[in-house]
Protein backbone atom coordinates (compact mmCIF):
# COMPACT_ATOMS: atom_id res chain seq x y z
CA UNK A 1 0.00 0.00 0.00
CA UNK A 2 1.63 3.38 -1.01
CA UNK A 3 2.12 6.44 1.51
CA UNK A 4 -0.60 8.43 0.22
CA UNK A 5 -3.13 5.64 0.40
CA UNK A 6 -2.10 4.77 3.81
CA UNK A 7 -2.32 8.46 4.94
CA UNK A 8 -6.20 8.50 3.21
CA UNK A 9 -6.85 4.98 5.78
CA UNK A 10 -6.02 6.97 8.50
CA UNK A 11 -8.15 10.13 7.48
CA UNK A 12 -11.13 7.95 6.91
CA UNK A 13 -10.57 5.95 9.99
CA UNK A 14 -10.50 8.57 12.27
CA UNK A 15 -13.42 10.22 10.74
CA UNK A 16 -15.00 6.80 10.96
CA UNK A 17 -14.17 6.11 14.84
CA UNK A 18 -15.46 9.95 15.47
CA UNK A 19 -18.86 7.83 14.98
CA UNK A 20 -17.69 4.40 16.32
CA UNK A 21 -16.79 5.80 19.62
CA UNK A 22 -20.67 6.63 20.60
CA UNK A 23 -21.63 3.56 18.78
CA UNK A 24 -20.00 1.04 20.69
CA UNK A 25 -20.68 3.12 24.08
CA UNK A 26 -24.28 2.89 22.50
CA UNK A 27 -24.16 -0.60 22.39
CA UNK A 28 -22.66 -1.22 25.71
CA UNK A 29 -25.55 0.52 26.87
CA UNK A 30 -27.89 -1.82 25.30
CA UNK A 31 -26.14 -4.80 26.67
CA UNK A 32 -26.02 -3.45 29.91
CA UNK A 33 -29.98 -2.62 29.42
CA UNK A 34 -30.46 -6.66 28.40
CA UNK A 35 -28.43 -7.85 31.64
CA UNK A 36 -31.01 -6.38 33.70
CA UNK A 37 -34.01 -7.15 31.67
CA UNK A 38 -32.35 -11.04 32.03
CA UNK A 39 -32.16 -11.07 35.56
CA UNK A 40 -35.83 -9.17 35.86
CA UNK A 41 -37.00 -12.27 33.52
CA UNK A 42 -34.94 -15.15 35.42
CA UNK A 43 -36.31 -13.28 38.64
CA UNK A 44 -39.91 -13.70 37.58
CA UNK A 45 -39.60 -17.09 36.37
CA UNK A 46 -37.93 -18.57 39.99
CA UNK A 47 -40.78 -16.60 41.48
CA UNK A 48 -43.58 -18.43 39.41
CA UNK A 49 -41.71 -22.05 39.27
CA UNK A 50 -41.49 -22.16 43.31
CA UNK A 51 -45.06 -20.96 43.30
CA UNK A 52 -45.73 -24.19 41.08
CA UNK A 53 -43.30 -26.05 40.15
CA UNK A 54 -43.59 -27.58 36.44
CA UNK A 55 -41.23 -28.56 33.78
CA UNK A 56 -42.56 -25.59 31.21
CA UNK A 57 -41.10 -23.00 33.95
CA UNK A 58 -37.99 -25.00 34.41
CA UNK A 59 -37.10 -23.88 31.05
CA UNK A 60 -37.40 -20.62 31.93
CA UNK A 61 -34.69 -20.94 34.94
CA UNK A 62 -30.99 -20.72 34.93
CA UNK A 63 -28.93 -22.88 32.90
CA UNK A 64 -27.63 -24.33 36.01
CA UNK A 65 -30.86 -25.51 37.28
CA UNK A 66 -32.52 -26.98 34.48
CA UNK A 67 -30.34 -30.66 35.38
CA UNK A 68 -33.70 -32.82 35.64
CA UNK A 69 -31.74 -35.15 38.01
CA UNK A 70 -30.86 -32.17 40.88
CA UNK A 71 -33.17 -33.04 43.73
CA UNK A 72 -36.45 -30.95 44.04
CA UNK A 73 -35.28 -29.67 47.42
CA UNK A 74 -32.11 -28.95 46.73
CA UNK A 75 -33.32 -26.92 43.79
CA UNK A 76 -35.73 -24.93 45.44
CA UNK A 77 -33.45 -23.72 47.98
CA UNK A 78 -31.42 -22.64 45.63
CA UNK A 79 -33.42 -20.62 43.60
CA UNK A 80 -34.92 -19.59 46.88
CA UNK A 81 -31.66 -18.29 47.83
CA UNK A 82 -30.91 -16.61 44.03
CA UNK A 83 -34.78 -14.91 44.71
CA UNK A 84 -33.67 -13.68 47.74
CA UNK A 85 -30.54 -12.21 46.92
CA UNK A 86 -32.07 -10.77 43.63
CA UNK A 87 -34.91 -8.97 45.53
CA UNK A 88 -32.22 -7.45 48.49
CA UNK A 89 -30.56 -5.80 45.34
CA UNK A 90 -33.84 -4.50 43.97
CA UNK A 91 -32.72 -0.99 44.19
CA UNK A 92 -29.17 -1.62 42.68
CA UNK A 93 -31.28 -3.21 39.64
CA UNK A 94 -32.95 0.13 39.61
CA UNK A 95 -29.57 2.04 39.51
CA UNK A 96 -28.51 0.03 36.79
CA UNK A 97 -31.24 0.29 34.56
CA UNK A 98 -31.45 4.39 34.60
CA UNK A 99 -27.40 4.36 34.45
CA UNK A 100 -27.82 1.78 31.20
CA UNK A 101 -30.60 3.91 29.23
CA UNK A 102 -29.03 7.35 30.23
CA UNK A 103 -25.69 6.48 29.41
CA UNK A 104 -27.38 5.05 25.64
CA UNK A 105 -29.51 8.55 25.43
CA UNK A 106 -25.64 10.43 26.31
CA UNK A 107 -24.17 8.52 23.51
CA UNK A 108 -26.75 9.03 20.85
CA UNK A 109 -26.65 12.68 21.95
CA UNK A 110 -22.86 12.57 21.26
CA UNK A 111 -23.71 10.50 18.44
CA UNK A 112 -25.46 13.61 16.78
CA UNK A 113 -23.76 16.09 17.51
CA UNK A 114 -20.34 14.66 15.59
CA UNK A 115 -22.72 13.94 12.84
CA UNK A 116 -24.33 17.61 12.89
CA UNK A 117 -20.75 18.89 13.40
CA UNK A 118 -19.65 17.33 10.28
CA UNK A 119 -22.51 18.26 8.13
CA UNK A 120 -22.59 21.71 9.03
CA UNK A 121 -18.65 21.71 8.40
CA UNK A 122 -19.01 20.57 4.74
CA UNK A 123 -22.31 22.97 3.88
CA UNK A 124 -20.18 25.77 5.89
CA UNK A 125 -16.94 25.37 3.33
CA UNK A 126 -19.27 24.83 0.53
CA UNK A 127 -20.62 28.58 0.79
CA UNK A 128 -17.35 30.25 1.40
CA UNK A 129 -16.17 28.53 -1.65
CA UNK A 130 -18.75 30.16 -3.64
CA UNK A 131 -19.24 33.65 -1.31
CA UNK A 132 -15.68 35.68 -0.62
CA UNK A 133 -18.76 37.33 1.68
CA UNK A 134 -19.52 34.15 3.31
CA UNK A 135 -16.23 33.34 3.91
CA UNK A 136 -15.04 36.68 5.25
CA UNK A 137 -17.74 37.19 7.85
CA UNK A 138 -18.51 33.67 9.09
CA UNK A 139 -15.32 31.55 8.91
CA UNK A 140 -14.15 32.70 12.03
CA UNK A 141 -17.59 32.38 13.84
CA UNK A 142 -17.49 28.85 12.37
CA UNK A 143 -14.22 27.63 13.93
CA UNK A 144 -15.63 29.20 17.57
CA UNK A 145 -19.03 27.20 16.76
CA UNK A 146 -16.98 23.89 16.18
CA UNK A 147 -14.67 24.50 19.13
CA UNK A 148 -17.93 24.39 21.33
CA UNK A 149 -19.40 21.51 19.31
CA UNK A 150 -16.55 19.44 20.07
CA UNK A 151 -16.30 20.43 23.48
CA UNK A 152 -19.84 19.51 23.77
CA UNK A 153 -19.41 15.92 21.88
CA UNK A 154 -16.72 15.19 24.62
CA UNK A 155 -18.86 16.01 27.43
CA UNK A 156 -21.76 13.75 26.35
CA UNK A 157 -18.94 11.20 25.50
CA UNK A 158 -17.50 10.62 28.57
CA UNK A 159 -20.79 11.48 30.49
CA UNK A 160 -22.16 7.91 28.63
CA UNK A 161 -19.14 6.06 29.14
CA UNK A 162 -18.38 7.31 32.81
CA UNK A 163 -22.30 5.72 33.49
CA UNK A 164 -21.31 2.68 31.44
CA UNK A 165 -18.44 2.21 33.76
CA UNK A 166 -20.58 2.73 36.89
CA UNK A 167 -22.78 -0.16 35.87
CA UNK A 168 -20.05 -2.49 35.98
CA UNK A 169 -18.99 -0.58 38.99
CA UNK A 170 -22.30 -1.50 40.72
CA UNK A 171 -22.51 -5.02 39.22
CA UNK A 172 -18.96 -6.16 41.09
CA UNK A 173 -19.51 -4.49 44.49
CA UNK A 174 -23.12 -6.64 44.42
CA UNK A 175 -21.12 -9.93 43.54
CA UNK A 176 -17.63 -9.51 45.67
CA UNK A 177 -18.23 -12.79 47.52
CA UNK A 178 -18.72 -14.48 43.70
CA UNK A 179 -15.43 -12.71 42.59
CA UNK A 180 -17.33 -9.88 40.90
CA UNK A 181 -14.62 -7.63 41.33
CA UNK A 182 -12.33 -9.67 38.82
CA UNK A 183 -14.38 -7.68 35.97
CA UNK A 184 -12.69 -4.56 37.79
CA UNK A 185 -9.27 -5.78 36.09
CA UNK A 186 -10.69 -5.44 32.28
CA UNK A 187 -13.34 -2.45 32.67
CA UNK A 188 -11.23 0.37 34.99
CA UNK A 189 -8.40 0.72 32.69
CA UNK A 190 -11.53 2.59 30.44
CA UNK A 191 -11.48 4.94 33.16
CA UNK A 192 -8.43 6.53 31.67
CA UNK A 193 -10.80 6.97 28.29
CA UNK A 194 -13.00 9.14 29.35
CA UNK A 195 -9.88 11.21 31.71
CA UNK A 196 -8.53 11.85 28.54
CA UNK A 197 -11.69 12.46 27.04
CA UNK A 198 -12.39 14.95 29.60
CA UNK A 199 -9.16 16.39 29.75
CA UNK A 200 -8.81 17.57 26.13
CA UNK A 201 -12.65 18.66 26.62
CA UNK A 202 -10.91 21.57 29.18
CA UNK A 203 -8.06 21.87 27.00
CA UNK A 204 -10.68 23.01 23.93
CA UNK A 205 -12.78 24.85 25.95
CA UNK A 206 -9.49 27.18 27.67
CA UNK A 207 -8.12 27.58 24.61
CA UNK A 208 -9.78 27.47 21.18
CA UNK A 209 -11.07 30.74 21.38
CA UNK A 210 -7.68 32.19 21.97
CA UNK A 211 -7.12 31.31 18.54
CA UNK A 212 -8.48 34.18 16.98
CA UNK A 213 -8.25 36.81 20.51
CA UNK A 214 -4.26 36.38 20.18
CA UNK A 215 -1.81 38.70 18.29
CA UNK A 216 0.65 37.23 16.41
CA UNK A 217 4.10 37.75 17.33
CA UNK A 218 6.75 39.15 14.70
CA UNK A 219 10.74 39.60 14.93
CA UNK A 220 11.53 43.08 14.01
CA UNK A 221 11.35 47.17 14.69
CA UNK A 222 9.26 49.36 14.44
CA UNK A 223 10.19 52.89 12.12
CA UNK A 224 8.69 55.66 13.96
CA UNK A 225 8.21 59.42 12.50
CA UNK A 226 10.69 60.96 14.26
CA UNK A 227 13.54 58.16 13.75
CA UNK A 228 13.08 57.80 9.93
CA UNK A 229 10.86 60.57 8.84
CA UNK A 230 12.32 59.39 4.61
CA UNK A 231 10.63 56.14 5.20
CA UNK A 232 7.44 57.66 6.01
CA UNK A 233 7.78 60.24 3.20
CA UNK A 234 8.02 57.54 -0.13
CA UNK A 235 6.07 55.38 1.50
CA UNK A 236 3.29 58.09 2.21
CA UNK A 237 4.29 59.08 -1.56
CA UNK A 238 3.72 55.68 -2.53
CA UNK A 239 0.26 55.20 -1.02
CA UNK A 240 -1.05 58.48 -2.80
CA UNK A 241 -0.13 57.57 -6.25
CA UNK A 242 -2.04 54.67 -5.61
CA UNK A 243 -5.01 56.14 -3.66
CA UNK A 244 -4.71 53.37 -0.81
CA UNK A 245 -4.49 54.31 3.29
CA UNK A 246 -1.35 54.81 4.45
CA UNK A 247 0.27 52.56 6.83
CA UNK A 248 -0.42 53.10 10.61
CA UNK A 249 2.90 51.31 11.38
CA UNK A 250 6.08 50.50 9.02
CA UNK A 251 8.38 47.69 10.81
CA UNK A 252 11.75 46.28 9.35
CA UNK A 253 12.73 42.53 10.25
CA UNK A 254 15.21 39.91 8.87
CA UNK A 255 13.00 37.22 8.62
CA UNK A 256 9.38 38.11 6.78
CA UNK A 257 8.83 38.51 3.40
CA UNK A 258 7.05 42.03 2.70
CA UNK A 259 3.40 41.96 3.88
CA UNK A 260 1.18 43.92 5.35
CA UNK A 261 -2.10 43.38 7.96
CA UNK A 262 -4.82 44.30 9.79
CA UNK A 263 -4.30 41.85 12.50
CA UNK A 264 -3.04 43.18 15.98
CA UNK A 265 1.09 42.29 16.14
CA UNK A 266 3.39 41.92 18.91
CA UNK A 267 6.24 42.76 18.27
CA UNK A 268 9.56 40.90 19.64
CA UNK A 269 11.88 41.06 21.12
CA UNK A 270 10.63 44.58 22.34
CA UNK A 271 7.23 43.47 23.34
CA UNK A 272 5.73 46.14 21.38
CA UNK A 273 1.79 45.58 20.78
CA UNK A 274 1.07 47.09 17.59
CA UNK A 275 -2.66 47.44 16.35
CA UNK A 276 -4.12 49.17 13.10
CA UNK A 277 -2.82 48.29 9.45
CA UNK A 278 0.57 47.55 9.31
CA UNK A 279 3.77 47.24 6.34
CA UNK A 280 6.29 44.80 7.04
CA UNK A 281 9.71 45.53 5.16
CA UNK A 282 12.73 43.17 4.89
CA UNK A 283 16.40 44.01 5.37
CA UNK A 284 17.74 41.78 3.46
CA UNK A 285 15.89 42.36 0.47
CA UNK A 286 16.11 45.77 0.56
CA UNK A 287 19.71 45.54 0.47
CA UNK A 288 19.59 43.82 -3.23
CA UNK A 289 16.13 45.53 -4.50
CA UNK A 290 16.34 48.60 -6.25
CA UNK A 291 14.17 52.09 -4.66
CA UNK A 292 11.82 51.35 -8.00
CA UNK A 293 11.87 48.09 -6.84
CA UNK A 294 10.69 48.17 -3.77
CA UNK A 295 8.50 50.85 -4.14
CA UNK A 296 6.78 48.35 -7.18
CA UNK A 297 6.63 45.62 -4.30
CA UNK A 298 5.07 47.99 -1.36
CA UNK A 299 2.57 49.31 -4.01
CA UNK A 300 1.66 45.68 -4.19
CA UNK A 301 1.27 45.48 -0.64
CA UNK A 302 -0.34 49.06 -0.39
CA UNK A 303 -3.22 47.99 -2.75
CA UNK A 304 -4.26 45.28 0.21
CA UNK A 305 -5.89 47.95 1.63
CA UNK A 306 -6.60 50.03 -1.70
CA UNK A 307 -10.15 48.88 -1.41
CA UNK A 308 -12.26 47.12 1.92
CA UNK A 309 -12.77 43.91 -0.09
CA UNK A 310 -9.04 43.61 -0.52
CA UNK A 311 -8.49 44.50 2.87
CA UNK A 312 -11.13 41.91 4.37
CA UNK A 313 -9.47 39.19 2.07
CA UNK A 314 -6.15 39.59 3.83
CA UNK A 315 -7.18 39.65 7.82
CA UNK A 316 -9.13 36.29 6.77
CA UNK A 317 -6.40 34.99 4.98
CA UNK A 318 -4.25 35.85 8.45
CA UNK A 319 -6.80 34.83 10.54
CA UNK A 320 -6.53 31.31 8.80
CA UNK A 321 -3.11 31.29 9.40
CA UNK A 322 -3.44 31.77 12.96
CA UNK A 323 -5.95 29.19 13.14
CA UNK A 324 -3.37 26.91 11.56
CA UNK A 325 -0.56 27.68 13.78
CA UNK A 326 -2.58 27.48 16.90
CA UNK A 327 -4.20 24.83 15.79
CA UNK A 328 -0.59 22.65 15.45
CA UNK A 329 0.15 24.00 18.65
CA UNK A 330 -2.96 22.73 20.28
CA UNK A 331 -2.00 19.05 19.03
CA UNK A 332 1.47 18.86 19.42
CA UNK A 333 4.42 17.49 17.99
CA UNK A 334 6.76 15.90 20.82
CA UNK A 335 4.22 13.06 21.47
CA UNK A 336 1.22 11.01 19.20
CA UNK A 337 -2.05 12.26 20.63
CA UNK A 338 -3.66 9.99 22.47
CA UNK A 339 -6.36 7.54 19.83
CA UNK A 340 -9.58 8.69 22.02
CA UNK A 341 -8.33 12.29 21.07
CA UNK A 342 -7.56 12.08 17.25
CA UNK A 343 -11.14 11.62 15.96
CA UNK A 344 -12.12 15.07 17.63
CA UNK A 345 -8.52 16.24 16.50
CA UNK A 346 -9.73 14.88 12.97
CA UNK A 347 -12.65 17.28 12.78
CA UNK A 348 -10.93 20.30 13.48
CA UNK A 349 -8.43 19.38 10.61
CA UNK A 350 -11.59 18.73 8.73
CA UNK A 351 -12.22 22.07 8.84
CA UNK A 352 -9.16 23.84 7.83
CA UNK A 353 -8.52 21.58 5.14
CA UNK A 354 -12.02 22.03 3.53
CA UNK A 355 -11.90 26.04 4.05
CA UNK A 356 -8.17 26.67 2.82
CA UNK A 357 -9.30 25.56 -0.31
CA UNK A 358 -11.94 28.47 -0.21
CA UNK A 359 -9.24 30.39 1.24
CA UNK A 360 -6.55 30.25 -1.48
CA UNK A 361 -9.10 30.60 -3.83
CA UNK A 362 -10.17 33.72 -3.03
CA UNK A 363 -6.83 34.97 -1.66
CA UNK A 364 -5.15 34.54 -4.99
CA UNK A 365 -7.64 36.31 -6.71
CA UNK A 366 -7.01 39.06 -4.14
CA UNK A 367 -3.43 38.79 -5.02
CA UNK A 368 -4.25 39.38 -8.80
CA UNK A 369 -5.78 42.37 -8.11
CA UNK A 370 -3.07 43.64 -5.37
CA UNK A 371 -0.51 42.96 -8.49
CA UNK A 372 -2.32 45.68 -10.59
CA UNK A 373 -1.63 48.01 -7.78
CA UNK A 374 2.56 47.05 -7.40
CA UNK A 375 2.23 47.30 -11.15
CA UNK A 376 0.81 50.81 -11.53
CA UNK A 377 3.90 52.13 -9.23
CA UNK A 378 6.09 51.08 -11.78
CA UNK A 379 5.05 49.31 -15.06
CA UNK A 380 4.26 46.08 -15.27
CA UNK A 381 7.49 44.96 -16.41
CA UNK A 382 9.23 46.55 -13.39
CA UNK A 383 6.59 44.61 -11.20
CA UNK A 384 7.19 41.48 -13.43
CA UNK A 385 11.10 41.78 -12.46
CA UNK A 386 10.66 42.49 -9.01
CA UNK A 387 8.77 39.50 -8.52
CA UNK A 388 11.05 37.18 -10.05
CA UNK A 389 14.14 38.79 -8.10
CA UNK A 390 12.41 38.31 -4.69
CA UNK A 391 11.11 34.70 -5.82
CA UNK A 392 15.10 33.81 -7.07
CA UNK A 393 16.34 35.57 -3.69
CA UNK A 394 14.55 33.54 -1.31
CA UNK A 395 16.58 30.80 -0.79
CA UNK A 396 19.57 32.70 -1.06
CA UNK A 397 18.29 35.11 2.30
CA UNK A 398 17.46 31.47 3.94
CA UNK A 399 20.68 30.45 3.81
CA UNK A 400 22.57 33.56 4.57
CA UNK A 401 19.68 34.05 7.56
CA UNK A 402 20.23 30.06 8.63
CA UNK A 403 24.42 30.56 8.44
CA UNK A 404 25.11 33.74 10.45
CA UNK A 405 21.41 34.44 12.75
CA UNK A 406 21.06 37.53 11.32
CA UNK A 407 24.43 39.02 12.09
CA UNK A 408 25.52 41.10 9.78
CA UNK A 409 23.23 39.51 6.81
CA UNK A 410 23.59 43.12 5.16
CA UNK A 411 27.36 41.89 4.22
CA UNK A 412 27.16 38.31 3.80
CA UNK A 413 24.27 38.25 1.45
CA UNK A 414 26.45 40.07 -1.21
CA UNK A 415 29.29 37.94 -0.40
CA UNK A 416 27.09 34.66 -1.01
CA UNK A 417 25.29 36.06 -4.26
CA UNK A 418 28.72 36.69 -6.02
CA UNK A 419 29.31 32.91 -5.53
CA UNK A 420 26.32 31.82 -6.33
CA UNK A 421 24.77 34.24 -8.92
CA UNK A 422 20.66 34.00 -9.06
CA UNK A 423 19.02 32.08 -11.49
CA UNK A 424 15.69 31.78 -13.27
CA UNK A 425 14.05 28.64 -14.25
CA UNK A 426 11.07 26.93 -14.07
CA UNK A 427 11.51 26.10 -10.48
CA UNK A 428 11.38 30.01 -10.15
CA UNK A 429 8.22 30.61 -12.38
CA UNK A 430 6.74 27.89 -10.77
CA UNK A 431 7.42 29.14 -7.18
CA UNK A 432 5.44 31.75 -5.09
CA UNK A 433 6.79 34.74 -2.82
CA UNK A 434 7.31 33.88 0.89
CA UNK A 435 4.45 35.55 3.29
CA UNK A 436 3.17 34.93 6.41
CA UNK A 437 -0.76 34.58 5.97
CA UNK A 438 -1.30 34.79 2.04
CA UNK A 439 -0.50 32.12 -0.48
CA UNK A 440 0.29 33.64 -3.75
CA UNK A 441 -0.59 32.16 -7.12
CA UNK A 442 2.85 30.77 -8.68
CA UNK A 443 5.17 33.44 -10.35
CA UNK A 444 4.34 32.48 -14.15
CA UNK A 445 0.60 32.57 -13.51
CA UNK A 446 1.16 36.46 -12.19
CA UNK A 447 3.15 37.15 -15.14
CA UNK A 448 0.13 35.72 -17.45
CA UNK A 449 -2.13 38.00 -15.38
CA UNK A 450 -0.08 41.17 -15.72
CA UNK A 451 0.99 40.29 -19.81
CA UNK A 452 4.44 40.33 -19.23
CA UNK A 453 6.51 37.03 -20.88
CA UNK A 454 9.43 36.20 -19.22
CA UNK A 455 11.88 37.64 -22.31
CA UNK A 456 15.89 37.24 -21.89
CA UNK A 457 16.23 41.02 -21.11
CA UNK A 458 13.34 40.17 -18.09
CA UNK A 459 15.37 37.33 -16.73
CA UNK A 460 18.91 39.41 -17.17
CA UNK A 461 17.30 42.51 -15.05
CA UNK A 462 15.77 39.99 -12.55
CA UNK A 463 19.06 38.04 -11.93
CA UNK A 464 21.69 40.77 -12.28
CA UNK A 465 24.42 41.19 -9.27
CA UNK A 466 23.18 43.64 -6.45
CA UNK A 467 25.31 47.19 -6.99
CA UNK A 468 26.58 49.86 -4.64
CA UNK A 469 23.45 52.21 -5.10
CA UNK A 470 20.95 49.11 -4.28
CA UNK A 471 23.19 48.38 -1.07
CA UNK A 472 22.65 51.93 0.30
CA UNK A 473 19.73 53.93 -0.79
CA UNK A 474 17.57 52.19 2.21
CA UNK A 475 20.15 53.49 4.99
CA UNK A 476 20.32 57.07 3.10
CA UNK A 477 16.75 57.35 2.85
CA UNK A 478 16.34 56.22 6.41
CA UNK A 479 18.77 59.15 7.39
CA UNK A 480 17.88 62.04 5.49
CA UNK A 481 15.06 64.26 6.84
CA UNK A 482 13.99 65.42 3.57
CA UNK A 483 14.25 63.06 1.42
CA UNK A 484 11.47 62.86 -1.12
CA UNK A 485 9.50 59.49 -3.00
CA UNK A 486 11.50 58.58 -6.06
Amino acid sequence: MSNGAIRLFRRVGWGLALLLLPLLVLGWSQVQLWRVEVAQAQAQAIRQWLDAPSDTLLQALPKAERNPYIPQADRRERLQRELDRYEAGLGGQSLRKVLAVTSGLLAVLALLTAVGAWLRLRLDAWRALRSIEFLQRHMTQRWRALGKWLVLHLGLLAAALSLALLYELSVATSRVAEGGLTVLFIVLPLASCVLVCLQLARRLHRRWPLVLDQSTSFLGRALDRDSAPGIWRWVEGLAAQLQAPVPDNIVVGLDQGFFVTSVPILLQPAGLPLTGRTLYLPLPYLGILSQAEAGAVIGHELGHFRHQDTERASQTNAQFSMMLAHFSALVGHDEPAPWTQRPTLWMAWQFLHHFQRAVLHWGRSQELLADQAGAAVGGQRLFAQTLLRIIALQPAVDTVLATCGGQGVDRALPGYLERHPLQVGDEVLSAVMAHPFDTHPAAASRLQALNVAPDPALLGAATRAPGVEERHWFGQLCKAPHAQAD
